[in-house]
């Protein structure tokens, strides 16, 4: 094994490829444990390819990023170009994949951010990358940050693709070149992010979007297929998601994002919106249709209360007139047939009438008393000849005419009306009449009332409440739609649609607004041309 590189004292050999051999070393003069990567013998036969990568190296050491591996060092050993570099302690993004199958989708978002804030750093300095794979991303230990390696090397091209291919191997992990590298054609940073997307899809479907049996058949279909939808792969993904992987591979250049600032930012809204929504902290809006069906219920539930209040307050009022009118009717017509057996004291017709009204008629109780207050008749037997005593407990209802109504507590703690009124012999009170009607069959057809309007009240607010809440789901369902599209729109992905055909106000709103998406969409499409033309622009004036 190698023991020196330069000045650097190599600790062990710590991975082999294609194009290099990286080293764990030491460096004495600052003491500092690095990684060597020592270009491999037979790569330096070709004079223009060795001086090729030490140019493109020394023109990457500039590079100062948080997400890129920093370049210390660049120097030769004996015609054998060497790159020394910040060794990282981490693993890398293809064993990552390998290990799990499924990767939170808030992990994927803060690695591409990552890779895309570094990219688009790179690409403001002139450099593209040209080989970004799993490989050359290392995740640290903190599983937080990754950084990009191997810049300056991916950029070292001495064969076209048709000789890499012949020779077995191509310029870029095949999978991962954008379709302007498989047919040769001039690339600048937005085959960087071509190849991101592909990162991207394969992290959350654990697919590579472009696979086949032969590299001419890969080679194919990146040139000339697209690849499965992310979407038919990983239904629950955001669709604000969807679109920025597709959008990343799109075929054309000037259809990608135009930088990878753009593509930053673009992931940092969808990781904004998941993150706001998994904190659940915001403000929540009551639907519309629980907040109409609430005020429907509540507005219908006051007017039925009002309504039934009265309703019932009448009907009783009126029933109570009605028991009030027929027991004073029946009171002063028992006075009536009694007077004549009163004046003449005859008690036994007096008995035998009770009885006999009693026998025909659902009365509490009757009771005659004489002149003197003592009770000559009655269906109780134990009270003759007693002295009558109004009950303590008695109420005043009304009055009408000559008949006192009063209220009070008869046995068993049933309440009845009492209606008094005089026997008159010309004019002449010569006695008086208690006629007791019962109150409870009164207040059990008010409560039957009671009921009757509770379960009116009750249907008819159940019966508004769906038919309000279906009204407001049916008006909130468009509504919901059409924010969605808004919210799509406001974070810049002008490719949305809303696919949903309607033959009402809200179809023509839905129609206008696939009108203003596609209008933004091609602005877009014309901003990130004319952008890519400048650029083009002024990487030309910049080689001249």
């Amino acid at each position: 094994m190698v023991e020196h590189i330069g000045r650097y004292q190599i600790i062990e050999e710590i991975g082999q490829g294609a194009m290099a051999t990286v080293y764990k070393a030491h460096d004495p003069k600052i003491d500092r444990t690095l990684a060597i990567k020592l270009l491999r013998p037979e790569r330096c036969i070709d004079e223009e390819y060795r001086m090729r990568f030490l140019r493109e190296a020394r023109a990457v050491g500039v590079l100062s990023h948080p997400n890129i591996v920093t370049i210390y060092d660049v120097g030769e050993v004996e015609n054998v170009p060497y790159i020394a570099m910040e060794l990282l302690t981490g693993t890398p993004l293809d064993e990552v994949m390998n290990a799990t199958a499924a990767h939170p989708i808030e992990k994927v978002l803060k690695y591409g951010v990552q890779i895309a804030q570094a990219l688009d750093y790179a690409h403001s300095k002139g450099i593209v990358h040209r080989d970004i794979k799993p490989s050359n991303i290392i995740l640290l230990e903190d599983a937080e940050t990754v950084k990009i390696t191997d810049f300056g090397i991916a950029h070292v091209e001495t064969l076209d693709v048709t000789q890499h291919t012949q020779m077995g191997e191509v310029l870029g992990t095949p999978q991962y070149m954008s379709p302007e590298q498989v047919i040769g054609k001039n690339v600048d940073g937005r085959s960087d992010l071509f190849s991101l997307g592909v990162i991207l899809y394969q992290m959350i479907t654990n697919q590579k979007p472009f696979k086949a049996e032969t590299l001419a058949t890969l080679l194919f279909q990146i040139a000339t297929e697209n690849p499965q939808p992310v979407g038919d792969l990983a239904p629950d993904l955001p669709g604000a998601l969807k679109q920025i992987i597709d959008k990343l591979l799109k075929k054309q250049p000037e259809k990608r994002f135009a930088t990878g600032r753009d593509v930053a930012h673009a992931l940092q809204r969808v990781l904004g919106d998941i993150e706001e929504l998994a904190l659940d902290t915001g403000e929540r809006i009551i639907p519309i249709q629980v907040k109409w069906s609430a005020i429907m219920a509540a507005v219908v539930s006051l007017t039925m209360i009002i309504c039934g209040s009265y309703m019932y307050s009448q009907q009783k009022q009126t029933m109570t007139d009605q028991v009030l009118t027929f027991g004073s009717s029946l009171a002063k017509f028992i006075a009536v047939e009694t007077a004549e057996s009163v004046l003449s004291e005859d008690w036994p017709s007096i008995e035998l009438f009770v009885q006999d009204t009693i026998a025909r008629q659902d009365f509490n109780y009757l009771i005659i008393v004489d002149h003197d207050g003592v009770i000559r008749g009655s269906n109780n037997p134990e009270i003759l000849q007693s002295q009558y005593n109004k009950p303590t407990d008695s109420e005043p209802v009304s009055q009408l005419n000559t008949v006192i109504v009063s209220r009070h507590v008869f046995t068993d703690n049933e309440e009845v009306l009492d209606f008094d009124t005089p026997i008159l012999f010309q004019n002449t009170e010569i006695g008086r009449v208690h006629l007791g009607l019962p109150i409870a069959p009164l207040e059990r057809v008010a409560n039957q009332i009671v009921v009757l309007l509770t379960i009116l009240l009750i249907t008819t607010i159940i019966a508004v409440v769906v038919v309000v809440y279906i009204l407001g789901k049916l008006t909130a369902t468009p509504l919901a739609t059409l924010l969605k599209g808004i919210n799509e729109i406001s974070h810049g992905h002008f490719s949305y649609r809303i696919a949903v055909e309607r033959k009402d106000e809200f179809g023509q709103v839905f129609n206008k607004f696939d009108n203003m998406a596609e209008a933004l969409q091609k602005q877009d499409e014309t901003r990130a041309l004319e952008q890519s033309e400048l650029n083009q622009e002024n990487k030309q004036r910049h080689s001249a």
